[in-house]
């Protein structure tokens, strides 16, 4: 087990309800029960099971390799049918570049392990592609991108009009990660992954979703775990935070 919040009944208890509904949709899927035009709503909402499957098997203590497997299923997943998902609109009406926090939160969750779980670069240009797609551009993201993809060209501006919760969210950690002086960089991570990553996902499904019988999936900061490795900081100071999953780091 790696989460503190529940016990191994319970994940196993939510991984299968979860298979259960991703399962149904498959089914109906390949029985051509969905209309065309919802083909696309039906995958997204399996990519929405495979990703809350992907967060409880890790907290449940469950081996890298089968998460491995469950998290190239999401990626050709997203590859397939992500579609500009997520995307904000202003007004009701003019398409803006970037994520609301959910899909943002997703994408990053997803590169993140991505890059901790060393993915073929094929399948990791998958999700890149996605973005490129959408005509997003984030720090954070191309930060974890050119770890793995070194031939990538750097980004010199962001595609945020409006700022919502997606970059304030994660306020330090962006400000770690163009630190020159590791001991400050160690410093914001720390008090990004003590303090700010929960707190500053309020607005978030999932946030207090432990007070509740089901719905949790754990709580983890994967982006944390792939800066830490990334720019090789020492994360003694916060390597037993309950949000950050040391073994990507420390094991993988």
């Amino acid at each position: 087990m790696r989460d503190r919040y529940k016990d191994e009944q319970y994940f196993s208890r939510f991984i299968s309800e979860s298979e259960n509904g991703l399962n149904n949709l498959s089914a109906k899927l390949k029985n051509g029960e969905v209309l065309p035009e919802r083909v696309n709503f039906v995958k997204i909402g399996m990519l929405q099971y495979l990703n809350n499957i992907i967060l409880a098997k890790y907290s449940k203590g469950e081996s890298i390799e089968e998460i491995k497997s469950y998290l190239l299923d999401a990626i050709h997943l997203t590859f397939e049918s992500w579609d500009g998902f997520g995307l904000l609109y202003h007004m009701g009406k003019t398409r803006l570049n970037q994520y609301g926090l959910s899909s943002y939160d997703s994408m990053l969750w997803m590169l993140s392990l991505g890059y901790l779980l060393n993915i073929d670069d094929v399948d990791f240009k998958k999700l890149v592609a996605v973005i490129d797609r959408d005509q997003v551009k984030d720090f954070l993201y191309e930060f974890i991108i050119r770890t793995k993809l070194k031939e990538r060209q750097p980004i010199t501006e962001e595609s945020y009009e409006i700022y919502y919760y997606a970059p304030k969210a994660y306020e330090l950690l962006r400000t770690a990660i163009i630190q020159y002086n590791m001991a400050d960089a160690e410093k914001l991570v720390a008090k990004f992954v003590r303090k700010d990553w929960y707190n500053k996902h309020k607005s978030a499904g999932w946030y207090n979703s432990h007070l509740s019988n089901g719905g949790y999936f754990g709580y983890w900061s994967f982006e944390t775990a792939a800066v830490v490795k990334i720019m090789a900081l020492d994360d003694s100071s916060f390597i037993d935070c309950r949000y950050y999953p040391k073994d990507l780091v420390h094991n993988s």
